[in-house]
């Protein structure tokens, strides 16, 4: 159901965005609310459901909408909303984000059923490493045939599929994944394996030996000043 002033309910959203039916995908509905909750990423106007009930009607306001179709494609490959909506508003996240779908995505356009254009991925890696380009007013190419919310076993990101076939990837692929899912130990632990000549991998492997030796540091300190 549309509302007054071009004002859309989140089902409304999906589908004009992606011709999709969010009541029939339990897991991309539980992706898709976090972004639109959050205060102060999208446009929305809340109205109150009637009949009593306190809830109120989400309404994404239709300048939310190209922002909104981004977000849900940067799902596709981080399904963590808190590391989405960071793309947005800090130009680090979105570098990194765009070099690790450069370095792990680039050579495999098939993952687990999820097929990636190829011509699609490339701009849309040129567009996040163009940091003039706003991403709340320019639309993402869209790399997938069909979003890995949707298409994957059981699992809604293509960085889960990698983590859970980490066994198959090269050392500095293993050492991206770990270190974007936050696991400085083990990203640390693949970093001492990588012998590369490829800079950017260099480069992050000087990045996580610093973080870690600085985190190591940090705790023995703690351990020293309670004991």
């Amino acid at each position: 159901m549309k509302y007054d002033g071009n004002y859309l309910s989140p089902p409304d959203a999906i589908w004009q965005l992606f011709k999709i039916q969010l009541s029939k995908h339990k897991a991309f509905k539980d992706l898709v609310y976090p972004l639109v909750r959050s205060k102060g990423f999208l446009n929305i106007r809340k109205e109150p459901m009637g009949g009593g009930s306190s809830k109120q009607h989400l309404l994404i306001a239709p300048d939310s909408l190209i922002k909104l179709n981004n977000a849900i494609l940067l799902q596709g490959f981080f399904s963590d909303s808190k590391r989405v909506k960071s793309i947005f508003n800090k130009n680090s996240k979105r570098r990194e984000a765009a070099e690790f779908i450069e370095i792990l995505m680039s050579n495999r356009l098939s993952i687990l059923g999820s097929t990636l254009q190829s011509n699609a991925l490339h701009q849309l890696i040129f567009t996040l490493k163009s940091l003039d380009i706003d991403l709340a007013k320019e639309k993402l190419p869209n790399p997938f045939c069909e979003l890995p919310q949707l298409s994957l076993d059981g699992m809604t990101s293509l960085m889960q599929v990698l983590l859970a076939k980490s066994a198959v990837l090269t050392k500095g692929e293993s050492m991206m994944i770990h270190f974007l899912n936050n696991d400085l130990e083990k990203a640390y632990q693949a970093s001492l394996l990588l012998d590369s000549s490829v800079p950017i991998l260099m480069q992050y492997k000087a990045q996580i030996q610093k973080q870690y030796i600085e985190a190591t540091e940090f705790d023995n300190l703690l351990d020293n000043l309670l004991n």
